[in-house]
C-alpha cells in the first residue's frame, strides 16, 4: 500500500489561484458612504438584488433588511397597483397625491390592522407573506385525532388558534402555529357520563375584551354553553350555560359579541343577546331571546353571518331554494337590530335575478321560502308579467357550500365551479349586484370560505386542489369582459408536499417533529381521505380537515409565512 503524498510534494501541481478581479489599486468608494446615502441608492434595486446584498457583510444585512426600505417595496407591490386596479374597474381617476407613498399606514386602503397603536410591522416578513400568497407557495403540516364514535370531532379556527370539540375529549385549544400542542382544555360535563348530549355545532369569535376568545357549543338537545379563552393566561372556562333553547338539535350557529344566532334541526332560526351582567343571586344572567323565526321549506347548505355597523348589529341567513327559471338559488334574509336588542327591519333578497342575462325593471322575484316571523307573516308581492329571457347562469344541483361575508357571498358546485355575488346593502334596500362564473377547478367543489377583504379558499372534493381567489377587483366589474380575465386563481402548492424549491424569497423552517399525533410532513395517500371541508383561514395560514379513517380525523395547516 502506498503511502499518501505530502503536501508539499513538488510533483504535485497547486491548484489555481482564482482570478483577482478587483484591481490593487482599487478604491472602496461603497464603504465610505453613510448608512442614509446607501439606503437611498438600495430603494432603487429589485427584490432579488436587495436579498444578494444582505448576504454581504453584517452592515449590508442590517442596511438591505431595513423597515423602511421594505415598508416602500411593499407599498410599490401591492398597495399601489391595487388602488389602481380598482381605479380602472370602478372607472374613476386618482390624483396623484392620492397613490402617492405615505408612511402612515393608516391612510393606505384596508391596511389599518397593520396600523394599530404598540404595534410594530416586521415589512420583509409581510412582503415576503404576500408574496407567498401570490404563488401559493407553503408549508404544509397535519395533526391526527381520534375521532368519537358517536359523533364527528367539532372544529373551529379564530383568532389564530383551532379549537376542537368531542364527547370524549371535551374543549380544546391548539395554536395554529405549533399545532401539536394542546394549550387548554375543559371537559363538556362535570363527569363524565354517556348519557350527556354530543355537540353538534360550534362558533368561536372574538370576545367582549382583547385577548378573549368566544367559544360557543350547541349540543344535540337543544342547548349551548359558551367558554371564554384568555390568551394571556391560557385560561379556559364556561361564561354561560343555557338549557333547552333550541327546538331540536343545534346544527348551525354564528356569533358576535354579544349576539348569538343558531338554526335548529327542524329549520328554527333563535337570535339571542349574550351579555355579562350580573344578577342579584350572583350568578350570570341567562342569554335574552330576541327573536325567533320558522322557515317554510328551504334546504342546507346553509351561511349565518353576524356583523356590527355603527349602531345597528345585522344578522344574515343564507340559504339555498329551487326555481323554476334559473334552477337552484340563494335568498338571503337580513334582519336589523339596534344595540338595545331592538328589532329595527327585515328585508328579502334572492339571486335569481343575477341568473338571467336581461332582467325587466318590472320583474323582481320574491321567494317566500325564507325564514318567517312567528307573530306576523308577509303578505305576497305582486308581480307584471314580463318577458325574459333564459337564465344565463342556471344550477341543477344545489351548491355543495356556500359562504358569506359581507358583500361577498359564494358558492361551490359540483360541477367544478364557483359562482360569486355581491350583495349591496343600504339603509332601504337590500338587492344582490350581480354574478360571475368562476372556473379553474378540475373536479367538484366541496368546500369554500370567503372573508369581507374579498379573499377567498376552494377545496375540491378530494382535497387535492385548494384554490385562492382574489374577489375584490372581479366583483367591481361584475358582468364586463374584464371579470373574466381577473377570474383566474392560485394553485396552493405546498414545498414539502411536492419537494419543490422555493423562489428566493425563504420560507419557514422544517416543522419540529413530535411525539405522536405531531405535525409532520404530508406523505399519506389522499385519494383515501375524504375531505370534510375548509375550517378557515387568516392572513397566514389555511386550515382544513380531512377524514383519513372512520375514527380519526386530520387537520392540515398550511403555513404562508
Amino acid at each position: 500500500m502506498s503511502k499518501r503524498s505530502y503536501i508539499d510534494d513538488p510533483l504535485i501541481p497547486h491548484p489555481p489561484k482564482r482570478p483577482r478581479t478587483i484591481p490593487r489599486d482599487h478604491v472602496d468608494q461603497i464603504s465610505s458612504l453613510s448608512d442614509e446615502l446607501l439606503i437611498h441608492i438600495l430603494s432603487f434595486l429589485p427584490i432579488p438584488s436587495l436579498l444578494a446584498c444582505q448576504q454581504l457583510s453584517r452592515r449590508f444585512h442590517a442596511l438591505a433588511g431595513d423597515a423602511e426600505l421594505w415598508k416602500r417595496q411593499y407599498y410599490s407591490r401591492w398597495v399601489r397597483p391595487r388602488a389602481r386596479r380598482l381605479a380602472n374597474a370602478r372607472r374613476t381617476l386618482f390624483s396623484h397625491p392620492e397613490i402617492e407613498y405615505s408612511p402612515r399606514v393608516s391612510t393606505w386602503l384596508d391596511h389599518g390592522h397593520l396600523a394599530k397603536e404598540g404595534m410594530s410591522t416586521n415589512w420583509k416578513r409581510q412582503y415576503r407573506l404576500r408574496h407567498n400568497w401570490s404563488r401559493g407557495v407553503c408549508r404544509v403540516t397535519e395533526i391526527e385525532f381520534p375521532q368519537s364514535p358517536r359523533r364527528q370531532m367539532l372544529v373551529s379556527f379564530c383568532a389564530g388558534i383551532v379549537f376542537t370539540a368531542d364527547s370524549d375529549h371535551g374543549l380544546r385549544a391548539w395554536p395554529a402555529e405549533k399545532p401539536e400542542h394542546c394549550l387548554a382544555r375543559i371537559p363538556l360535563a362535570n363527569s363524565p357520563s354517556p348519557a350527556f348530549p354530543a355537540p353538534t355545532a360550534m362558533a368561536a369569535a372574538s370576545g367582549p375584551q382583547q385577548g378573549l376568545v368566544d367559544v360557543t357549543l350547541g349540543f344535540e338537545d337543544g342547548r349551548f354553553n359558551i367558554y371564554t379563552l384568555d390568551t394571556t393566561t391560557l385560561r379556559l372556562g364556561v361564561r354561560f350555560s343555557c338549557v333547552e333553547c333550541a327546538d331540536g338539535a343545534i346544527s348551525t350557529m354564528a356569533s358576535c359579541f354579544p349576539f348569538l344566532l343558531l338554526v335548529s334541526e327542524h329549520k328554527v332560526l333563535s337570535l339571542y343577546e349574550t351579555k355579562q351582567d350580573m344578577d342579584g343571586a350572583g350568578g350570570l344572567l341567562a342569554p335574552r331571546l330576541l327573536t325567533s323565526l320558522k322557515a317554510d321549506s328551504i334546504l342546507e347548505p346553509i351561511s349565518l353571518s353576524i356583523r356590527a355597523t355603527g349602531p345597528k348589529i345585522i344578522t344574515s341567513i343564507v340559504y339555498s331554494f329551487y326555481h323554476i327559471g334559473c334552477g337552484w338559488s340563494l335568498g338571503i334574509q337580513e334582519l336589523q337590530f339596534g344595540l338595545d336588542g331592538q328589532q329595527i327591519s327585515s328585508r328579502l333578497a334572492t339571486t335569481a335575478d343575477c341568473h338571467y342575462s336581461t332582467v325587466s325593471p318590472g320583474f323582481r322575484s320574491r321567494s317566500k321560502m325564507g325564514f318567517r316571523s312567528a307573530s306576523y307573516g308577509t303578505g305576497p308581492g305582486s308581480r307584471q308579467n314580463t318577458t325574459q329571457s333564459g337564465p344565463s347562469i342556471s344550477h341543477h344541483e344545489p351548491p355543495t357550500s356556500v359562504s358569506y361575508s359581507h358583500p361577498y357571498l359564494l358558492t361551490s358546485h359540483a360541477d367544478n365551479t364557483l359562482t360569486v355575488y355581491l350583495v349591496v346593502s343600504t339603509s332601504t334596500s337590500l338587492s344582490v349586484k350581480g354574478c360571475q362564473r368562476l372556473w379553474g377547478h378540475t373536479s367538484s367543489v366541496s368546500a369554500v370560505q370567503v372573508s369581507d377583504r374579498g379573499k377567498a379558499v376552494s377545496v375540491s372534493s378530494r382535497g387535492d386542489d385548494i384554490r385562492i381567489w382574489e374577489l375584490e377587483s372581479l366583483v367591481s366589474s361584475l358582468g364586463g369582459q374584464k371579470a373574466l380575465r381577473d377570474g383566474n386563481s392560485i394553485r396552493i402548492s405546498p414545498e414539502n408536499r411536492l419537494g419543490r424549491r422555493h423562489d428566493g424569497l425563504g420560507m419557514v423552517p422544517e416543522a419540529s417533529l413530535g411525539e405522536a399525533n405531531a405535525a409532520r410532513s404530508i406523505d399519506i395517500p389522499h385519494r383515501l381521505a375524504r375531505m370534510r371541508g375548509c375550517l378557515g383561514f387568516d392572513d397566514e395560514r389555511v386550515l382544513l380537515l380531512r377524514e383519513k379513517t372512520a375514527w380519526t380525523q386530520m387537520l392540515e395547516c398550511y403555513d404562508f409565512t
